[in-house]
């Protein structure tokens, strides 16, 4: 499902949402942003290997300046990072 609010944001939900990691993963060509290593779409939240799509900025609080469309503005995504790279960037 995607969703556009009334201030212009793409929410993407279920499949839309994994149809989009998917293509912003072969984009990369499965590789992580930051770091350069070799990511896994399939691999389980946790692993550091793991794809995860980074969005600008915090997403907010319940998602409240979430973007799923890539570009420059706060709570649009950034790029797509392995599981290390991200959970490091939100101090995790």
């Amino acid at each position: 499902m995607i969703v556009v609010t009334k201030d212009g944001r793409t929410i993407k939900r279920g499949a839309d949402y994994t149809v989009f990691r998917h293509e912003l993963w072969k984009v990369q060509q499965g590789n992580c942003a930051d770091c350069g290593r070799v990511t896994s779409i399939t691999a389980d939240i946790e692993s550091d290997w793991s794809f995860h799509v980074a969005h600008r900025g915090s997403r907010g609080m319940g998602g409240a300046i979430r973007d799923d469309v890539v570009g420059p503005k706060r709570g649009q995504v950034e790029s797509g990072k392995c599981g290390k790279c991200h959970r490091r960037e939100h101090g995790q």
